[in-house]
């Protein structure tokens, strides 16, 4: 590819224009990109032995908006440029967050920075914020 085209995708329909071709697959890819980060990304949920029907719809609810809390917080970590090394770079948005919230909450671990990082969540969430880090 010449320089100018790399990272760029083609989208190609026998059904829709062009750029409605295209709106309709970054939609597509957005689902198809969380679904990658509930099966084998982050929270492993094809590993479940749960059969009943009403109580996965209640586990996907619970993982789904685990995930848009953990993007979110990854969006704002990248955002503020805390995590801002080279390894943290090449991580997703999503694994980002879903690191820096395990590491805040885990148990075994209570120091004054821990507490000062969970205060700053808490900040977050209840700061009215910008809703467009929630699209996918």
């Amino acid at each position: 590819m010449r320089g100018s085209q790399k990272g760029k995708i083609m989208v190609v329909s026998n059904r829709l224009p062009g750029k409605e071709a295209l709106k309709l697959y970054r939609k597509r890819w957005g689902i198809e990109r969380l679904f990658g980060h509930l099966k084998r990304k982050g929270f492993d949920l094809e590993a479940t032995h749960m059969t009943c029907p009403r109580k996965l719809e209640k586990l996907f609810a619970v993982v789904v908006i685990a995930f848009t809390y953990s993007f979110g917080w990854g969006c704002h970590l990248r955002m503020e440029g805390q995590r801002s090394s080279a390894q943290s770079k090449r991580k997703s948005l999503f694994r980002l967050g879903l690191e820096d919230l395990v590491r805040l909450f885990d148990l075994s671990f209570n120091d004054r920075l821990k507490r000062r990082a969970q205060h700053r969540f808490k900040r977050w969430l209840e700061s009215p914020g910008d809703p467009s880090i929630f699209l996918v």
